[in-house]
């Protein structure tokens, strides 16, 4: 970047050149200057001014109605504990939205819009945050008593029946916050998908490229190992075939997500939704075998991969799903 810096010293003055390095820590910046003789100096932040017009946005663009769907922070609001959608609707009790004069916006057209953003947008990002709240707080209470069932253990105590029920509801009351927390986290991403579909935000469900590349993959390795060269097929029953490519395209997905490197929480979560149309097509008999020798072994490479990327709450594992 082409720059004027202010030298003091033996050469005293303004003079040209391109920045470096920058010393976030020191506030200053690494300049090569134009002019010979003047080398490379260190020079601080407040005393160069860059020669190269500043990128700036129209204020049209602050004005719109909808905005782009990568938004930076959320107003949390107040703790309260988090009821199901199945009752009362989230404004009726919520302090900050109940009490807001725009509640009868806030119950009326779902196209208004409130501070710049949909009006039905700000519902689920304001239901979405007292999940969360309420799940750390499940969470937190739950490490608290794994902490004093160590305790017990270790000293040979038993543990109590009303510890034991207490332990049970919040495993409870967590696998309920679990299934809230994935339809509401749906509903916010179709919802910012159709806001701002430019972003490259996808709808949940809707198969990646990468699932639909790996399918399409295994099934032409399938047909060309199972075709002979008079051309009959080795395995004629259709749904063992298809069981077959199902099995293989889920091992392609797992070499892709490994050697890919950059993670993406909708193709991991992918893998998963290739595993549960598997098991709906298998027959019930085979839900066990299947449990134990193929479903089991793919939760632990998900783990394994879920160490290599940051996924959010889309890559959940639903191998405890039945």
């Amino acid at each position: 970047m082409s720059t004027v810096a202010r030298l003091r010293g033996v050469h005293d003055g303004l003079f040209t050149g391109q920045i470096d390095a920058v010393d976030t820590i020191a506030a200053t910046y690494r300049v090569t200057f134009d002019r010979n003789g003047l080398g490379t100096h260190t020079v601080p932040d407040y005393e160069v001014l860059s020669n190269e017009p500043h990128e700036t946005m129209p204020i049209s663009a602050f004005a719109q109605k909808q905005r782009p769907s990568r938004f930076q922070t959320f107003m949390t609001p107040p703790h309260m504990p988090y009821t199901p959608s199945a009752q009362s609707p989230i404004t009726d009790n919520d302090p900050l939205l109940g009490q807001s004069p725009w509640k009868s916006k806030l119950s009326g057209s779902e196209g208004d819009t409130l501070g710049g953003f949909p009006v039905k947008f700000l519902v689920q990002v304001t239901r979405l945050s007292k999940i969360l709240m309420s799940k750390k707080d499940h969470i937190k209470q739950l490490k608290e008593m794994n902490t004093e069932a160590e305790k017990l253990k270790s000293y040979s105590m038993p543990i109590g029946i009303e510890f034991q029920k207490r332990y049970a509801t919040i495993v409870l009351d967590l696998e309920q916050l679990n299934k809230d927390l994935n339809k509401v986290l749906h509903e916010v991403q179709q919802y910012c998908y159709e806001i701002a579909p430019e972003q490259g935000m996808q709808p949940a469900d809707q198969p990646t490229d990468l699932r639909r590349k790996c399918e399409e993959e295994a099934q032409e390795m399938v047909r060309q190992a199972n075709t002979l060269p008079s051309g009959q097929h080795c395995v004629r029953n259709e749904s063992l075939t298809d069981l077959i490519s199902g099995l293989s395209a889920v091992l392609l997905q797992i070499k892709c997500l490994a050697e890919g490197g950059d993670l993406n929480s909708f193709e991991f979560k992918s893998l998963t939704d290739s595993l549960n149309d598997i098991k709906s097509s298998i027959d019930v008999s085979n839900i066990s075998c299947f449990q134990n020798n193929v479903e089991i072994h793919v939760a632990h490479i998900q783990s394994g991969l879920s160490q290599m990327g940051n996924l959010h709450a889309f890559a959940a594992n639903n191998t405890n799903r039945d």
